[in-house]
């Protein structure tokens, strides 16, 4: 079993973190929108 490098691990660990926090950030968006429209 090879282990991957570490950067690929912290790479991958920063790229989901990232994408939660877009995928959150639009979310509240929409629904600020959607409560004062």
């Amino acid at each position: 079993m090879s282990e991957r490098p570490l950067w690929r691990r912290l790479g991958w660990f920063v790229g989901l973190w990232a994408a939660s926090v877009a995928v959150l950030g639009i979310v509240a968006l929409i629904i600020r929108t959607w409560l004062n429209g």
